[in-house]
C-alpha cells in the first residue's frame, strides 16, 4: 500500500514538474525559432491570429472570450488533463474550478467548417501532407464563467487524430502581452510619419512592427508583404507571419505552383500590373464560397480568379463533402474572374466547392473527360460560422442554422438551468424573412418545449427544430418569451423578445 502511494505521488511530481517547466512567450518575437505554424501547411499562427481578434484583454491581463468554449463555439472541445497520459499541461482534477478546451483539430469536420477560410485553406489544399493538422490552441477557463480564461497555450499534437496527446517539447504558454501585440497589428501603420522620423527603431513601443528599422520596414513592405498579399488578405495577419518568422519564401513558391505561375516570373513589387494574367502578379486573394439563394439553394460566389487559370477550361464544382468524389453541380464561370451562380442543390452542411480544370484523356482505347483540382474552397457551415445568441436573462442561447435549405433553430440550455421547461413553457421561436419585420409578422414558429433533444455536451443540453420555411439572405430567428399562455397566432403585449439571431449572411466570415 505504501509503495503504491509512493508511486502515485512520484507520478504526480513528474507531472507537476513537467507543467512547471513550460516556457512562456511574452512577445511575437518569442515565436521565432518555434515550429508552431511556421511552415506550409501548418495553421498554428493563423489560429493564434484568429484567437487574438476574438478576445478582450483587461488591464489586469484577464482574458475575456467573445465566445463560449463550453458550448463548443468555433469547434472548441473539452480536453481532459489526465495524470495518467502524461499531458504537458498542469493537471486539473474534477474538483477544480478550471477546465481545458482545445481548438485546431481540422480533421474534424465540425471544427474546420466553423473556422474562417484563412485558417483552413492550406488544410484543404495540402490533401496528403501529414503536417496539415498538427497545431492546437488550448485555453484554461473558469467552469463557472467559461467566457473567462486565465491561461493560453500553443502546442502540437503527436498525431493527426482529434484526441491525440500533445508534445511537451512543443508546448508553450502565451502571455496576454503577446496577444495584445497581435491585436495591434490590425491597426495600419502611418508609414509617412515613420519614414520621415529620425528614429530607426522604437524599442519601447507597444507596436511590434516599430522595433524594426526603416530599412527592415521597407524590405518587408516591398518583398515579404507583397509575397503574402495574394495568399492572405488581412494585412495584420501578414504582419504576424512576417514578425513570427514564418517561411514566406517556401509558401510563395507553393502558391506559384498551385496557380501555374511561371517559375522565373519577375515580380515588379513597385509596379504591379493592373490587369494581371496570373495570381502572382495580382493583389487580391482567391475566394470561392457557398452562400444561399432566396429559396434555400446553394449559390456559388467566386472572385480573384487569375486569367491564366480561366484559359485552362476551368470551372467550379460542388461536392457533398471534402472527401466526396461525386459531382453534385457544375458552375458556369464563363471566363469571368469574379461572379456568382445559383444552383438547385439544397443547402446542407459540408458542401464543398472546388475549382477544377477539365482535360480529355485517352484511356483503354477510349477518349474520356477527366478533371484535376486546382483549388479547394472552404466547406459550407450550417450556421454560417455564426455562434449562438444569448437569451437575455437565462443560461441559454439561440442559433439559426440550415439543413436541406430550410431555416432551423437550435437552443443551448446550460446544465445548471434545471427548470428551463417550466420557465419556457409558454415561449416559442419565430422565423422572419428580415430583421426589419415586426415581431408579430413571423412566417413560422414552434414552441420551445416541442424542440427535439439531439445531444449533450460537457456543460449544455442541445435542442433543435426544423421549420418548413426556406433559408435565405436576411432570415432571422427570435426567441419570444411569455409567462402566460399565448394563442399560436396572437402576439400579446406580455410576450417579449429575449434573443434575435444575426440575420442570415449579414456577417462577413
Amino acid at each position: 500500500m505504501e509503495w503504491t502511494r509512493f508511486l502515485f505521488c512520484l507520478a504526480l511530481f513528474f507531472v507537476s514538474t513537467t507543467a512547471s517547466t513550460i516556457e512562456t512567450l511574452h512577445k511575437i518575437e518569442d515565436l521565432k525559432n518555434k515550429t508552431f505554424g511556421h511552415e506550409y501547411p501548418r495553421h498554428g499562427l493563423l489560429l493564434l491570429y484568429w484567437l487574438a481578434n476574438h478576445i478582450s484583454i483587461g488591464q489586469s491581463e484577464d482574458i475575456l472570450l467573445h465566445f463560449d468554449p463550453a458550448r463548443q463555439d468555433y469547434g472548441f472541445r473539452y480536453y481532459e488533463s489526465s495524470s495518467e497520459t502524461g499531458t504537458p499541461l498542469p493537471y486539473l482534477d474534477d474538483s477544480s474550478d478550471r477546465a481545458y478546451y482545445s481548438l485546431g483539430s481540422l480533421s474534424s469536420e465540425t471544427v474546420r467548417t466553423k473556422l474562417p477560410p484563412y485558417v483552413t485553406q492550406d488544410y484543404y489544399n495540402a490533401f496528403e501532407d501529414p503536417k496539415r493538422d498538427l497545431d492546437r490552441i488550448v485555453l484554461r477557463v473558469s467552469r463557472t464563467n467559461p467566457n473567462q480564461a486565465d491561461k493560453v497555450y500553443i502546442t502540437q499534437a503527436v498525431s493527426n487524430e482529434q484526441d491525440a496527446d500533445y508534445d511537451p517539447d512543443e508546448t508553450f504558454e502565451i502571455n496576454p502581452n503577446l496577444l495584445t501585440q497581435v491585436q495591434i497589428l490590425k491597426t495600419p501603420l502611418d508609414l509617412i510619419q515613420i519614414l520621415e522620423s529620425h528614429v530607426s527603431g522604437a524599442q519601447n513601443s507597444d507596436d511590434p512592427r516599430l522595433v524594426l528599422s526603416k530599412d527592415q520596414l521597407l524590405y518587408h513592405l516591398k518583398h515579404s508583404d507583397k509575397h503574402l498579399q495574394t495568399i492572405f488578405e488581412d494585412p495584420g495577419m501578414r504582419w504576424l507571419l512576417i514578425l513570427a518568422g514564418y517561411d514566406i519564401d517556401n509558401r510563395y513558391n507553393i502558391h506559384k505552383k498551385a496557380w501555374s505561375c511561371p517559375a522565373d516570373e519577375p515580380i515588379q513589387h513597385d509596379q504591379i500590373s493592373r490587369d494581371p494574367e496570373t495570381l502572382c502578379e495580382g493583389h487580391s486573394t482567391v475566394k470561392i464560397e457557398v452562400k444561399s439563394t432566396e429559396d434555400g439553394y446553394a449559390k456559388i460566389i467566386w472572385s480573384g480568379l487569375p486569367k491564366n487559370i480561366l484559359k485552362m477550361n476551368s470551372t467550379i464544382i460542388l461536392f457533398s463533402s471534402d472527401t466526396s468524389d461525386e459531382l453534385e453541380r457544375f458552375t458556369a464561370i464563363g471566363g469571368q474572374t469574379s461572379g456568382s451562380y445559383e444552383t438547385y442543390l439544397a443547402l446542407n452542411h459540408g458542401i464543398h466547392p472546388r475549382l477544377v480544370a477539365f482535360n480529355f484523356v485517352f484511356e483503354f482505347g477510349f477518349i474520356g473527360l477527366r478533371y484535376s483540382v486546382i483549388w479547394r474552397g472552404s466547406q459550407f457551415d450550417e450556421a454560417n460560422r455564426v455562434i449562438p445568441t444569448k437569451i437575455t436573462g437565462y443560461n441559454a442561447s439561440l442559433q439559426l442554422y440550415t439543413t436541406g435549405g430550410y431555416a432551423c433553430a437550435r437552443i443551448y440550455i446550460r446544465n445548471s438551468f434545471t427548470d428551463w421547461k417550466s420557465e419556457f413553457a409558454n415561449s416559442w421561436v419565430s422565423f422572419y424573412t428580415s430583421d426589419q419585420e415586426l415581431d408579430h409578422n413571423y412566417k413560422h414558429y414552434q414552441w420551445v418545449t416541442k424542440f427535439s433533444k439531439v445531444e449533450n455536451t460537457e456543460e449544455y443540453l442541445i435542442y433543435e427544430y426544423k421549420s418548413s420555411m426556406s433559408i435565405g439572405p436576411g432570415v432571422q430567428a427570435r426567441f419570444i418569451f411569455s409567462r402566460g399562455r399565448v394563442l399560436s397566432r396572437i402576439f400579446r403585449s406580455s410576450a417579449t423578445v429575449k434573443a434575435r439571431t444575426v440575420p442570415w449572411e449579414s456577417v462577413k466570415n
